[in-house]
């Protein structure tokens, strides 16, 4: 007959100099050694996650904000740019109005001062750019490269030279010059309108 012994654990725990205090099972070792389940790690998942999003809210809004500045940096240079050509634009219009209507006021008074009613005396004024009352060669081509870009149908030879007005050749155009000029102008145009 055969005897049937019983066999624990124990008969096969072998002293071998560790101080093994588990007893017969793992599971206490690792009950003893795991933290608490939730608590620290989701604490410290959550503050990780607060500090990161805050840096980098910090750190995106310094990016856009120093992008924002130099884009309105480069916006308002070219504003200001624009604008200064804005101003001298309408200055130099202002200037030229105003050098229009005293031409216009000066063709009054030398109609008043008895200049014929069909010369046009506008255009010696508006030559005339300093004032002078007496128009330079400087002047005088000025006005007629003027003329002729406003009348592009004309060419240089539709309009009269500079030796035809400077009747006593001293180098400006004075008003009554000018006048005896343009009443020859007038005749010429005439006779040519009356012999077509």
């Amino acid at each position: 007959m055969s005897s049937i012994q019983s066999v624990s654990a124990s008969d096969y725990y072998q002293d071998d100099g560790y101080n093994n205090n588990y007893g017969d099972s793992m599971g206490e070792y690792f009950d003893g050694q795991q933290p608490a389940a939730g608590g620290n790690n989701l604490l410290k998942l959550t503050a990780t996650s607060a500090v990161g999003w805050f840096l980098g809210g910090k750190i995106h809004s310094k990016r856009a904000a120093k992008a924002l500045k130099g884009k309105h940096s480069k916006e308002r240079a070219a504003f200001v740019q624009l604008y200064r050509e804005q101003v001298g634009a309408l200055q130099e219009f202002n200037k030229e109005s105003a050098r229009i209507i005293q031409a216009m006021e000066s063709s009054i008074i030398a109609r008043q001062n008895g200049v014929p009613a069909e010369i046009d005396t506008v255009p010696f004024f508006m030559a005339d750019t300093d004032g002078s009352k007496k128009i330079s060669k400087a002047e005088f081509d000025r006005y007629v490269r003027e003329y002729l870009v406003n009348y592009p149908g004309l060419k240089p030879e539709d309009v009269p030279r500079w030796e035809s007005f400077d009747h006593d050749l001293s180098g400006q155009i004075t008003f009554d010059e000018y006048n005896q000029q343009m009443a020859k102008e007038i005749r010429k145009a005439q006779y040519r309108a009356a012999k077509n």
